[in-house]
């Protein structure tokens, strides 16, 4: 039989990835709008190398989150729903005695297939208890945070509990305060360690990295947001302020991939590495803690059921992908990427615990075959009676969340008094990225090839018709979100039966609910003067002890 070079190119990367264990850079975004990069259509924000790692990927356009930071690092990492574990409520705060609960995660399955793991960046996931905190949770290495958000230059994290301000420093390299980072701005800082991580390593294991970027939640009230003058200079065609910052901010986690890139091509990893790059939830435009990012034209944002704050940016690329240079719309949740992951690393998928809620999409994203995902719980919340699912193409929410306050759309707020700007795809295509993508691809895409690819990953409201369903008032919605992904044009009166049908499924899923964890605030034990000044693990230690694990 001829081989044809194609053939021969899908024979080679199914050979090798059979052969040779992929190093695995799994890249999280914070609180980052889907709007917000170039390829699904915005021109406010030019990311020249998130954009050209997309185009050569697949673009997932149907990838769901969390709307919280805690519950979608949870699911993460766990492969499980977090209403199985107890965390399907609000994010952990400082102080607080709460945290995932003992699970094989992710990383400790990777590193029973002999990788390397590192953590760099945010944790929340609990540290009242050392054995609460990555280095004990599988990660080998952790650089970073363990709360919520810490500044971006002074790693300085401060909450308000009782009219009183606590403040203390947030940054650890292995449980370590970092105290000589102070003065580096947080998505470089972070950036430079995976680039050391991977231009110095000598092992023959496969890595894996978790880069869980604090770019670009908001800081501490007063100075939320922080970028470097010189980038939030490149944006004078944002007029707010604020939004001009923001730009900036994502501009820089832009710079960060196309560093990652340029150093693994420099160790000659790239060929046998997969790249996944997700938003852990949607941006969170205004209220408490804004940071003025755009869900546009998505509805809701953070802290919502809606598309705004649980449909998530996300793309995947690897050489060894088959079928790229694609937009996927087949459903993903995060809690999918614990077996395919594992999976992809060589990993046996009867190893994995079978009461995973996550699927192995491996085969899915390499030859686009058919997902065997057609439905995700989006959240089962028991105190405040909001719950979502997805079934096929339909979506049915029921109940809310902060009594509706973020039920709106709020993509247009912030892009007003914004000078009009081209895509340059000549930008995308000469990147850091693009450059070094082009020279890797056996057929590269051309500059021409990147447009179509982002009018398919660009949501419209198409809805025929508009019937506003909120559920703040106690009705129930149903939408069909391929044919309405900005939730315009409620359904439920016209689709009783499918109404009833996700409902039954929802109380069928409420059999396996975990009630919430409760976790007290024990600021009087954990305030940081009592640890030199930092956020520090505080129960079932003494003070001295505490301080290195």
């Amino acid at each position: 039989m001829k081989i044809t070079g194609s053939l021969l190119v899908i024979f080679f990367l199914v050979h090798s990835s059979k052969s040779q264990q992929p190093h695995i850079i799994l890249i999280v975004a914070d609180d980052l709008g889907w709007n917000d990069v170039g390829f699904h259509g915005s021109n406010q924000i030019p990311t020249p190398n998130i954009d050209a790692l997309a185009y050569n990927g697949v673009i997932l356009n149907s990838h769901y989150v969390q709307s919280y930071s805690t519950p979608t690092r949870a699911a993460l990492l766990s492969g499980k729903f977090p209403m199985r574990l107890g965390m399907q409520g609000p994010s952990i705060r400082a102080a607080e005695k709460k945290a995932l609960p003992e699970q094989k995660l992710l990383p400790e399955y990777l590193k029973q297939v002999g990788f390397e793991t590192h953590l760099v960046g945010k944790w929340h996931l609990g540290y009242s208890r050392w054995n609460e905190t990555p280095t004990f949770r599988g990660f080998d290495h952790h650089f970073g945070f363990y709360n919520s958000y810490t500044s971006y230059y002074d790693y300085l994290s401060t909450w308000t509990y009782n009219d009183y301000d606590y403040t203390g420093f947030d940054l650890r390299k292995d449980g370590q305060p970092a105290f000589d980072e102070v003065g580096k701005y947080a998505t470089d800082l972070f950036t430079e360690y995976c680039v050391n991580t991977i231009a110095n390593r000598e092992s023959s294991k496969p890595l894996f990295i978790m880069l869980s970027h604090l770019g670009v939640h908001t800081a501490n009230k007063g100075k939320p947001l922080e970028a470097p003058q010189e980038t939030i200079n490149k944006f004078k065609h944002i007029v707010d302020a604020n939004r001009r910052t923001y730009a900036a901010m994502v501009s820089k986690l832009d710079d960060s991939l196309g560093s990652i890139v340029e150093a693994l091509k420099q160790k000659s990893m790239l060929s046998n590495t997969i790249i996944v790059f997700i938003s852990d939830n949607g941006a969170q435009t205004v209220g408490d803690f804004p940071n003025w990012g755009s869900n546009y034209p998505l509805r809701g944002m953070k802290d919502t059921l809606f598309e705004g704050g649980i449909r998530s940016v996300a793309f995947i690329w690897s050489p060894l992908i088959v079928q790229s240079a694609r937009v996927s719309t087949d459903l993903i949740h995060v809690t999918d990427w614990l077996p395919t992951l594992f999976v992809a690393g060589g990993g046996n998928g009867d190893a994995l615990d079978p009461e995973l809620d996550g699927n192995d999409v491996w085969s899915s994203l390499v030859y686009d075959l058919p997902s065997p995902r057609n439905d995700i719980l989006i959240n089962i919340d028991e105190k405040t009676r909001n719950a979502g699912l997805r079934f096929y193409n339909w979506k049915l929410i029921v109940g809310t969340s902060q009594n509706g306050t973020y039920n709106d759309y709020y993509g247009n707020i912030v892009m007003e008094d914004i000078e009009e700007q081209e895509y340059n795809t000549s930008a995308v295509y000469e990147s850091t990225t693009g450059r070094i993508i082009r020279n890797l691809n056996y057929t590269p895409l051309s500059e021409t090839d990147f447009e179509p690819l982002r009018k398919l990953s660009t949501v419209k409201c198409s809805a025929a018709k508009k019937n506003p369903c909120d559920p703040a008032t106690g009705a129930v919605c149903l939408y069909d979100i391929p044919n309405d992904p900005c939730e315009e044009n409620d359904l439920a009166k016209f689709f009783p039966s499918v109404v009833r049908k996700m409902k039954r499924a929802l109380v069928d899923f409420r059999k396996g609910l975990a009630p919430q964890l409760e976790g007290d605030i024990d600021i009087e034990n954990a305030e940081p003067k009592l640890f030199k000044y930092t956020w520090n693990p505080w129960l079932n230690c003494p003070e001295v002890s505490c301080q290195i694990p």
